[in-house]
């Protein structure tokens, strides 16, 4: 496995990622050579060049068609269909370049030819890979020790990720009389027994997820295990890394304050609030026309005003008014009170939902970004009904609002929207990871991310 902005990705991901992009370049310089002679290359220089511009482009089309996501291809068949789907859109995405910079072209049929060649060698590569990694890959051996809600959870999602190269042999138990409830999670013993059941077992990887250590834990003979190798962790350390969120109702707060993270240096506001600004202005002028045509196309559908003005709290708890292209009805509340959207809302209007399945009604908040309320990336800001309910029922709820609020998050781009109580308490654990490891890098990978899913459509309602 392979750490990225505190996250663990499957180390196989990295090599697919790498050498795919060498099987592209070397499709493009096989047919390269085969038309135009061993020596093109060295005769014209700028073809690297143009074969880098090529093969970037059918990475971003692998990424929007998921071929990197090993958690959701489940079958030879959907590797191919999603390889035809990416290359086909690169196809046409080149064509239109090529139509509009002619000299970009890297020579008749180049593109077309290599991109054949690259469907039947990525296809043979990944089946290859696959089963290496079902022949030789094994995993790492991780033993579970403890009986609380921590390792059911963590147990259950190491079990939604077999794409992670984690293999767990069994839990140890705190007594005789406690056990854990996890479907086929192999119970070894209880905790003074523990010594044993490491040397038997022989685990890479000892995950600790006790209420109460001082008086349980055998500390010198797992000293003496670290010293000899044995990597020994925290439960909510190893269920961060896989799932990119805390566990708000396992973790216990010292373990908040204690660890690495919540780092909100000056250089990073001051970075945020520039980027806000500049990114501010030109988001304006780039969705001007766009908003303008939304804006006649509401007054066109229904009566009211364009512009939704709605109050959420912000950072420190301080309210501010939202603005949002109107997509319901103007007495979409006046019977119910404040409630959230729900699937096929019918207060909805015609225009409405169409805005709010591409996010456009969110675009007026780039003037939000610009007067400092908001950032470009944060937790989503929530109204004060519901941050008066949700952090009497939810741990640490309160926490979201030490950072400037975002139109787009780490909970959005990880999780589908949210509509209940529980759904809050999941998003709230994808906005602690983000708070927790704020980051210029974390904030462009959210922002990728999120251009895909207004692409596609996906979580709004």
């Amino acid at each position: 496995m392979i750490k990225v902005l505190n996250q663990y990705f499957p180390g196989r991901l990295f090599v697919l990622l790498v050498t795919e992009n060498v099987l592209i370049l070397l499709a493009i310089w096989a047919t390269v050579t085969l038309q135009m002679g061993a020596d093109a290359l060295a005769q014209h220089p700028s073809l690297f060049l143009k074969a880098l511009v090529v093969t970037g482009i059918c990475q971003l089309c692998f990424y929007y068609a998921d071929i990197y996501d090993l958690r959701t291809i489940g079958s030879k068949l959907e590797v191919v269909l999603r390889l035809m789907q990416a290359l086909g859109a690169a196809a046409i995405l080149l064509a239109g370049l090529f139509l509009m910079f002619p000299d970009m072209r890297l020579g008749e049929r180049v593109v077309e030819i290599s991109i054949l060649a690259t469907v039947f060698t990525i296809l043979l590569w990944r089946f290859f890979v696959e089963w290496l990694t079902r022949a030789y890959g094994g995993g790492e051996k991780i033993l579970l020790v403890g009986s609380s809600k921590a390792v059911e959870d963590l147990a259950c999602e190491i079990k939604k990720r077999p794409d992670l190269p984690l293999q767990i042999v069994g839990v140890v138990s705190e007594n005789e009389e406690t056990t854990v409830s996890v479907e086929g999670l192999k119970d070894l013993g209880a905790l003074p027994h523990l010594e044993s059941i490491i040397s038997e077992t022989q685990p890479d990887r000892v995950i600790i997820a006790l209420k109460e250590r001082r008086q349980q834990l055998p500390y010198n003979m797992l000293l003496k295990r670290r010293m000899q190798g044995l990597l020994i962790e925290e439960a909510s350390t190893l269920y961060q890394k896989i799932t990119g969120k805390i566990p708000v109702e396992s973790i216990h707060p010292s373990a908040l304050i204690f660890s690495e993270g919540f780092l909100q240096s000056p250089f990073r506001r001051a970075y945020a609030r520039i980027f806000g600004l500049m990114g501010g202005v030109l988001a304006i002028i780039l969705s001007g026309p766009l908003m303008l045509l939304i804006a006649l196309a509401i007054k066109l559908d229904s009566k009211g005003p364009v512009l939704y003005r709605q109050t959420r709290v912000g950072k420190n708890g301080k309210p501010f008014d939202i603005l949002k292209f109107r997509s319901m009805r103007v007495d979409a509340e006046s019977m119910s009170g404040p409630v959230w959207a729900q699937e096929k809302d019918p207060r909805i209007t015609r225009v409405g939902r169409i805005i709010r399945k591409l996010r456009f009604d969110e675009l007026p908040q780039f003037l939000n970004v610009l007067y400092g309320q908001m950032g470009f990336v944060g937790p989503r800001p929530e109204r004060p009904h519901f941050v008066e309910q949700l952090a009497q029922q939810i741990p640490f709820y309160d926490l979201r609002h030490s950072v400037r609020p975002g139109i787009t998050g780490w909970a959005q781009v990880s999780f589908d929207y949210g509509a209940t109580v529980e759904d809050s308490k999941e998003k709230l654990e994808y906005d602690l990871f983000y708070i927790k490891n704020l980051s210029l890098s974390l904030d462009f990978m959210i922002l990728f991310q999120t251009v895909k899913i207004v692409l596609f459509g996906k979580g709004a309602r």
